[in-house]
């Protein structure tokens, strides 16, 4: 790194984050690919490249679109600096295809039903309780959490009114605000996916504060969202390849599954390249 790092100021399964001064920080991803809360974990040699690649093309196109976010310029092959933020402890969804864990809150709905406006969720970044659901109900100016693998139906966990201090600290009119931006982030990556004929299924996003502002931090890599090129989960490119990857014991069958994979990020990197060429 061309900077000096002065401390680690934390690191996850995928990254680390490296306080280099001036409220700005270095975040190096790591080839780690992981799945079940890092309970499933594998090495993918060159991971690290093609997420800041990834990361990085998806930020420099929001940043054309006028979107706020905290990334300052790729530093080397796995890190880029960025503004230090005050995280908010909140994973934001946005889904245009139902599938995945939607499902399950919602057995109703059956996979593949496209939702004509993007639905967004709230999920509360809390370990033990394995990230509630978090529904903002207006009508009664409540918050209520949710077994996010549970139907709505049977998950209710808790409630609380929906207060200048709602959830983490973050007002309920702030909260709002993190849902018009999970949208319009969305709708600039689905427009730009298209240009490719491939579908955003769905996208993870988190956000801080920089002195008061929001602004879109962390990552968008390939494990941020998922991709099925024209239109079809058979064709899938995101991280959910490797959460299917069960029951592979033979050594060499597991590397070339994992080689796949790997193909896979290299695609995605080589392919949000075009994000910021194309008119």
């Amino acid at each position: 790194m061309s900077e000096k790092r002065l401390k680690k100021l934390g690191e996850g399964k995928t990254k680390v984050i490296w306080d280099i001064g001036e409220d700005k920080v270095h975040i190096e991803s790591k080839d780690d690919i992981t799945a079940g809360d890092g309970a499933k974990r594998d090495l993918l040699e060159g991971k690290a490249v093609y997420s800041t690649e990834t990361t990085s093309n998806c930020f420099k196109l929001l940043h054309g679109q006028g979107i706020g976010t905290h990334f300052l310029g790729r530093v080397d092959d796995r890190t880029f600096r960025a503004r230090q933020l005050q995280m908010i402890p909140i994973e934001l969804v946005a889904r245009r295809i139902a599938t995945g864990s939607y499902l399950k809150r919602r057995p109703d709905v059956i996979e593949g039903a496209i939702f004509p406006d993007i639905i967004v969720e709230f999920f509360e970044k809390d370990d033990a309780n394995h990230d509630p659901l978090i529904i903002i109900d207006l009508a009664s100016e409540r918050i209520l959490r949710f077994a996010a693998s549970k139907p709505l139906s049977e998950g209710f966990m808790s409630e609380q009114p929906l207060g200048e201090t709602s959830v983490a600290g973050i007002s309920g009119s702030r909260m709002l605000e993190l849902v018009t931006i999970t949208r319009i982030v969305f709708l600039v990556l689905e427009k730009a996916w298209a240009k490719q004929n491939v579908a955003l299924v769905d996208l993870k996003i988190e956000c801080g504060l920089d002195f008061g502002r929001l602004l879109v931090g962390d990552v968008i890599d390939n494990d941020s969202w998922r991709i099925w090129p024209a239109r079809d989960k058979n064709q899938m490119r995101d991280k959910q390849v490797y959460r299917d990857l069960q029951g592979v014991e033979d050594p060499a069958a597991k590397a070339k599954e994992l080689g796949r994979i790997k193909q896979n990020y290299e695609w995605v990197a080589g392919a949000t390249r075009e994000f910021l060429t194309a008119n």
